[in-house]
């Protein structure tokens, strides 16, 4: 049977995947950052972060997950504009 330390380690394992994939999302961001700066687009596109977000919850297997995944990826919204804005 699992211990604590079990579902710890299985909880960093998962937290190093999700970092992993958080500088990779940074990096292609930065990318449609530089492309938006060099097309005269704005940074920010609230059509496409209401449709990702509706999209995303949909998706979702519970409603509780559903509301924590559009937290979640709002803020790294906020977190790649901030990004792009720098650029």
């Amino acid at each position: 049977m699992p211990d604590m330390n079990d579902y710890r380690r299985e909880i960093d394992r998962i937290d190093a995947e999700l970092q992993r994939l958080f500088e990779a999302r940074m990096e292609v961001s930065k990318k449609i950052g530089a492309y938006k700066a060099s097309h005269g687009m704005p940074v920010f596109d609230g059509k496409r972060e209401e449709e990702k977000v509706r999209a995303l919850k949909e998706k979702a297997s519970s409603p509780e997950n559903a509301e924590g995944i559009a937290r979640l990826f709002k803020e790294m919204f906020a977190i790649s504009r901030d990004a792009q804005s720098h650029l």
